[in-house]
This record gives structure tokens, C-alpha cells and sequence, in this order.
């Protein structure tokens, strides 16, 4: 996503029954004309071809006012992410399982409303975000899911010694400066905020709607906002130049998006959510539904910012 960044950080292995959002592409074809008879009557006109939109200087300004828009979003919650990753981290160390716990969902949110951002750097997203399903053979395992699964033990497990929680939490806080210092140098161009917001619902629809990325805490429905909030921000970023271009795909990106917040707000819970392991299988396929009502418009986004 952003223009200078590292090569894209190795992508998650997806298990077969992972539900992907799939953006169909509508196309027509148009039949040519036959002519009316060989003693040389003109053949009926062709079709017109439908309107090419340009983008005139007014929209190209809007569109740019808005990479810097959501430039700053990104960087804010970087910073976000870095002071919440350290006070998590302080408290893991220590043992502290409530407070630790506590801080576990809402600093992630930060992580993943800049997901995109932050796999384009590849080195710190293997390193802070690899789920153990996902670990290769011999790779080291560590990061927040390496955390979670000693806050939140399933059957059988062995916690972790003061050292080993040590260790793991101060890798957390230097992965994440040198995330934080790799993210303070880009900038983001509007011609890659659409696909940034529709890679940011893909990612809802891997892990979250599924969840498969809290396989410990289960606080998916945190993750699941969070990526809807960068999401978001990437759309409302470039909305102003967009309305100028399709002002149709406007109205219905704001329905799509207020349908999916207002369904998630149906499992609201205090400051946060309930785990996903208190959702019914219906209320999951209603999540995945808004979900992928929500991904067709927002494939469009791309085009719609486009001469």
C-alpha cells in the first residue's frame, strides 16, 4: 500500500474452509451491427459507447487531500499501537494475567486498523502477528499470539516462566518501534487506498468472520471493527473526490458500511464485544452476509478514483 515501503510481508497460509470475500467484476459485450443488405444502404449506427469519467483538477485535488488524510490516520494509530503495545507489554512481563488481559483487545485494534500498512514490512509482520497455525517448521514463535495463548491457556498448556515472558514481551515492543519507525517514512497515494480499504474487509472475512484469528481470547469481533474503522478511513478519505465520480457508489458505500457497523453493535459488550465463541451459527452467516454486501461496492472504489 504504501509507495516506498518493503516487498509485501509473507502472506497468511488460508486453510481451505476460511471463508474469502470474492469481488465479481460486471462486464458487457456488445454485438456488432449487421448490414442491412449488400446494395449499399448504411448500416444502422453503432451504439454509443457509455461516457468515459475523467478526473477533472477539482477531484485530482480532493483525491489528494485525502492521501494525506489518511496518511495521517495510519501514522496516529501507529503511535496508538506503539504506547499500548508498551504498557501491554510491562504488564505481561510482570505476570499481571488480568491487566495484561485487559489491554489485550483494544491495543490490537491499533494493529489491525493499519494491517495493510504494517504487512507491506515484512520482517515485523511475520514477527509480530504470525498465528501458531501459520508457524513453518523450526520457525521461533513469537509476537501478540504467542502472548495470547499464555493469557488466555487452553487445556493442558504450560505457562510461561518470568524469563520466557520476558523475552517474548521485549521482542513485542522492538518489533513494534521498528514498525513505528518504518511507518513514519511513507506516504500513501490515493490510487492505493481503495485496494488498502478492500484488502482491510478481506481480512475481516479470513480470520475474523471465521474466528481463526483469536483462536485463544476469541476477540475477534475487536478485530473485526478495527478493520472496518481502517477500512473506512480509507473510504471516507477519498469520499469527497468520489462523490464527484460516482456519486451512486457514495450512497451505497454509506448504507453498506453503516448496515455492517450497526450489526456488529449488536454484540456489543461493555467497551468492547463478546467473544466469538457466544455468537450462533446464525449470527455468524448475518456478520458474514453484511460482510460481502459491504465488499462488492467497495472492489469498486478503486475505479471510481481512477482518469
Amino acid at each position: 500500500m504504501p509507495s516506498n515501503a518493503q516487498p509485501t510481508a509473507r502472506r497468511r497460509q488460508l486453510r481451505p474452509t476460511r471463508r474469502v470475500l470474492q469481488a465479481a467484476a460486471l462486464a458487457a459485450a456488445l454485438t456488432a451491427p449487421l448490414a442491412l443488405s449488400a446494395c449499399g444502404a448504411p448500416s444502422p449506427a453503432a451504439p454509443a459507447a457509455a461516457p468515459t469519467k475523467s478526473i477533472d483538477a477539482e477531484t485530482a485535488a480532493l483525491l489528494e487531500k485525502g492521501e494525506g488524510t489518511f496518511t495521517a490516520f495510519i501514522k496516529s494509530e501507529s503511535d496508538k499501537l506503539l504506547e499500548g503495545t508498551k504498557a501491554f507489554a510491562a504488564e505481561f512481563e510482570e505476570g499481571d494475567v488480568e491487566k495484561a488481559r485487559t489491554l489485550y483487545a483494544s491495543t490490537r485494534m491499533h494493529w489491525e486498523r493499519i494491517e495493510p500498512a504494517a504487512e507491506k514490512f515484512k520482517e515485523f509482520d511475520a514477527k509480530l502477528d504470525t498465528r501458531e497455525a501459520d508457524l513453518e517448521k523450526g520457525e521461533e514463535w513469537t509476537g501478540w499470539h504467542r502472548a495470547e495463548k499464555d493469557l488466555f491457556p487452553p487445556a493442558g498448556y504450560t505457562a510461561m516462566t518470568k524469563d520466557e515472558r520476558e523475552k517474548i514481551a521485549d521482542a513485542l515492543v522492538e518489533d513494534t518501534e521498528g514498525l513505528h519507525k518504518n511507518i513514519e517514512t511513507v506516504k500513501f497515494e490515493f490510487e492505493e487506498l481503495g485496494a488498502g480499504a478492500k484488502e482491510l474487509l478481506d481480512e475481516v472475512a479470513r480470520g475474523k468472520v471465521t474466528g481463526e484469528e483469536e483462536a485463544f481470547s476469541h476477540t475477534d469481533l475487536w478485530d473485526f471493527k478495527a478493520n472496518v474503522d481502517g477500512a473506512k478511513a480509507a473510504y471516507e478519505a477519498l469520499k469527497p473526490g468520489v462523490a464527484r465520480t460516482d456519486a451512486a457508489l457514495v450512497t451505497d458505500l454509506d448504507a453498506k458500511f453503516a448496515a455492517v457497523e450497526a450489526g456488529l453493535a449488536l454484540h456489543a459488550s461493555g467497551d468492547g464485544y463478546v467473544a466469538y465463541t457466544d455468537l450462533t451459527p446464525e449470527q455468524v452467516k448475518t456478520l458474514a452476509a453484511l460482510v460481502d454486501a459491504l465488499g462488492e461496492p467497495l472492489s469498486k472504489l478503486t475505479a471510481a478514483t481512477s482518469a
